[in-house]
């Protein structure tokens, strides 16, 4: 099992950066309109990027979603990104760290990151399907669970669920009922804030519910239009002559929810929000945070620039930035909170799932944001609020 899974990682890897995984949906971020302001009144060189998320302080929205780890091969990766996350102030997540959880020979391909962002916000990673007892193991103990936190000193873990891609991999672990109890039992103990992460296939308004009964602090809504873990698998299950697998990794490819959808979707949870899944630009990331997230993660970008160096990663960075405050001063927005105001029109395929699954009145109130705000006197906002005037976890808001 120890070196199976070491393996897993660098196919992982190798498959994420030379094989086409990403997935096209039609109802993405193309369908995201933030509405023109000629006269922004807002000059680029003071836009303000800050936020907050579960009481820290961040230089900036983008978040390096959780990438890698669990093989030597992924070092340097994480070194990289590591050292542009305590550059640039930005949150951070590892791979998941089950393949150090079994082989603790493992764990420096994690720990890296800590040892190079010493004030970074790091996030903590384990899978949902491990909560329970699987045909071929046993659940994580709350040990495990503590160890996975101490091993990069964590602000956060995160419990990534990726149910499709257990389905759909080979040596996946399929059993999922009693998770949401496991859930549940775990937020309740865990010395951190848990953030329900899913992998690529989007987060409903039921489900995000569910979650935020399970006691999350924040959801990750990790929808469709990026990288596809089914897709992945199918290209393993390829290169070891698994047939069948493959089959149905390549016809699961394009399974989920747009992440743009989701995001409207699990607003109504009420909790912080992070937007990844298919975000390739600035704008992207403007578009995500006006429809309600509070960080937005990028990760295959991160991972093909962080495979090349340091240098890269930060490039990519500075490019992403300048596209996003660029935006936001189109859009009339100084800060993150004038941005999450803003005028947003939603159009095709989008709008038709959204209307269909009964958010008509959210659809209309994010395209009229100013104008309500105006009628009921209440002007867009022009600074970011102090932390301690901005709503407490109890709250629902982190």
């Amino acid at each position: 099992m120890t070196d199976e899974i070491k393996q897993r990682k660098l196919e992982h890897i190798t498959v994420a950066l030379e094989e086409g995984i990403g997935v096209g949906q039609r109802a993405g971020w193309r369908d995201i309109h933030l509405v023109h302001q000629a006269l922004p009144e807002v000059d680029l060189e003071e836009v303000d990027t800050t936020t907050f998320f579960l009481g820290r302080r961040l230089a900036s929205p983008v978040v390096i979603s959780a990438l890698t780890g669990g093989h030597p091969e992924a070092v340097s990766i994480n070194r990289n990104l590591a050292r542009a996350a305590e550059r640039y102030g930005l949150a951070l997540g590892v791979g998941s760290q089950r393949a150090a959880l079994v082989n603790p020979a493992l764990a420096s391909t994690y720990a890296v990151v800590r040892e190079e962002a010493p004030h970074a916000f790091l996030i903590a990673n384990i899978g949902a399907p491990q909560l329970i007892d699987q045909v071929r193991h046993s659940a994580f103990t709350r040990t495990q669970v503590e160890e996975a936190i101490a091993m990069i000193e964590a602000d956060a873990l995160a419990v990534h669920m990726n149910a499709l891609q257990e389905a759909t991999q080979v040596e996946g672990d399929r059993r999922m009922r009693g998770v949401a109890a496991a859930l549940r039992r775990l937020t309740a103990e865990s010395p951190v804030p848990v953030i329900a992460k899913e992998t690529g296939a989007g987060v409903c308004r039921e489900q995000a519910l569910l979650l935020r009964s399970c006691g999350v602090a924040a959801i990750d809504v990790g929808g469709a239009g990026g990288s596809s873990m089914s897709a992945l698998e199918a290209a393993r299950a390829r290169a070891h002559g698994e047939k069948q697998a493959q089959e149905i990794g390549e016809l699961y490819r394009d399974w989920g929810i747009p992440t743009p959808i989701a995001l409207v979707e699990a607003g109504a949870a009420g909790l912080p929000l992070i937007a990844t899944g298919g975000v390739r630009s600035g704008l992207d990331v403007a578009r995500a945070l006006a429809l309600g997230a509070t960080l937005v993660g990028m990760g295959f970008p991160f991972l093909r620039a962080a495979s090349e160096s340091y240098e890269r990663v930060c490039e990519l960075l500075e490019q992403t930035l300048t596209e996003l405050k660029i935006a936001m001063q189109l859009s009339g927005a100084a800060n993150l909170t004038a941005l999450r105001q803003v005028d947003v029109v939603i159009g095709g395929e989008t709008r038709a799932w959204l209307s269909l699954r009964g958010f008509e009145e959210e659809l209309r109130t994010l395209a009229n944001r100013r104008a309500r705000a105006a009628a009921y006197k209440l002007p867009v906002s022009e600074r970011l609020p102090e932390q301690n005037e901005w709503p407490s976890q109890a709250d629902g808001h982190g």
